[in-house]
């Protein structure tokens, strides 16, 4: 007897254990039990636009329970607005929804432009055979800025060499509410090149996203070096795109530089001197340069005992392309022998680089002594000949 009551109990709790099983089974096998019968949701049920703008809406569409033909529509909509729903690229006015396969679809307004800025309020409505879903949408309009273009200059006005390199650092600014792509271009001063530099990498055109800046090198140079004369150079740099243009302008002051030569009037840099005699020698300094030259010290090396007196010493100012005529009296050392010696003349100006040139000289000896020579050994030869003539008859 008491066998058959725990065979029994057993039985039970074994057909209890199986209902639960069972209905957790079908409570997985229909998950929408417990969701909505029907959902509509965005991601972002409140935009900021500007005025003139078509903003859109990305929707998603669920059923809960069973499969649905859902019909669209949005109450509340301003006057003058237009609203269109989008599946895959078409227009639709309903959607066929099932369970456990979500739908996604657009919502695009069309808002006329006179529309005033504010806050606007509506309300999609997705109706199911099976439920009804309202979705509150806000949208705010706010004026939109124009596009606009501003250049920023750290530096306009840069001063520096002839022959170096002006580096301007711009900054570019689009100021409207909408992306815009810049060409770029110079109005150079003739002779001058300009190339632009975004990020090390050289550039003809820039985008720039809507109220974003875009950092700028505007490098300029002349293409004649140290012979660039002084002065100040205008550039005026342009950034144009369709919608706006701006421009800057950027100046360039060239110092000027000047630079030092040293020449014979005929170009031949060797000469004849006589020894113990002061010979002058004739020198042209000439600048090339695009500046000045100013405090300019002449000074020589010469083999010892040799004396070199310039004339003059000191030049106080040279201006660029102008030349004037400097001279060397050189006198050889008392016993300099007969050949070939190296003179240098050197041109020093004050804040500038000194230019120098080798001369070479060539002393000849006097022949007065060369001629008296040759008579005492004349006269020499005489004697002995005479003597030989008379004491040899003896």
């Amino acid at each position: 007897m008491q066998r058959n009551w725990f065979l029994l109990f057993i039985t039970a709790a074994a057909l209890a254990v199986f209902g639960l099983v069972g209905t957790v089974r079908a409570q997985e096998d229909a998950p929408g039990e417990n969701l909505p019968p029907l959902l509509l949701v965005t991601d972002f049920p409140s935009q900021t636009v500007g005025t003139g703008e078509s903003p859109s809406f990305d929707l998603t569409l669920r059923s809960g329970r069973v499969p649905q033909i859902v019909a669209l529509s949005v109450e509340d909509l301003p006057e003058g607005w237009e609203a269109v729903f989008k599946g895959r690229g078409r227009i639709i006015q309903s959607a066929y929804v099932q369970p456990d396969k979500d739908v996604d679809l657009d919502l695009k307004l069309t808002i006329p432009e006179e529309t005033a800025p504010g806050e606007y309020t509506f309300t999609v409505i997705a109706d199911g055979e099976d439920g009804r879903s309202e979705l509150p949408v806000t949208l705010t309009l706010q004026d939109k800025l124009p596009p606009n273009l501003i250049f920023e200059v750290d530096l306009p006005v840069i001063r520096g060499k002839p022959d170096g390199t002006f580096r301007f650092n711009v900054t570019l600014k689009n100021g409207g509410d909408e992306d815009l792509t810049a060409d770029l271009s110079a109005e150079l001063p003739p002779g001058f090149l300009a190339v632009f530099k975004s990020a090390g990498q050289e550039v003809t055109s820039l985008p720039i996203e809507a109220n974003g800046t875009k950092r700028l090198n505007v490098e300029v140079e002349s293409t004649y070096g140290v012979l660039t004369p002084a002065g100040d150079y205008l550039i005026v740099v342009r950034a144009t795109s369709e919608q706006a243009e701006a421009e800057t302008q950027l100046v360039a002051q060239v110092a000027g530089e000047s630079q030092i030569s040293l020449t014979t009037p005929d170009g031949r840099l060797s000469g004849e001197l006589q020894a113990n005699q002061s010979t002058p020698v004739k020198l042209l300094l000439i600048n090339t340069g695009s500046a000045p030259a100013r405090k300019i010290t002449l000074s020589s090396s010469a083999p010892r005992g040799w004396e070199v007196t310039l004339d003059p010493e000191t030049v106080p100012e040279l201006k660029a392309e102008e030349q004037i005529e400097v001279t060397a009296y050189v006198q050889p050392a008392e016993k300099a022998l007969a050949g070939d010696y190296m003179l240098t003349f050197r041109a020093a100006p004050e804040q500038s680089s000194a230019e120098s040139v080798e001369y070479r000289a060539t002393v000849r000896t006097s022949t007065v002594w060369g001629i008296v020579g040759v008579a005492l050994i004349a006269v020499a030869v005489g004697v002995v000949a005479l003597a030989v003539s008379r004491f040899g008859r003896r």
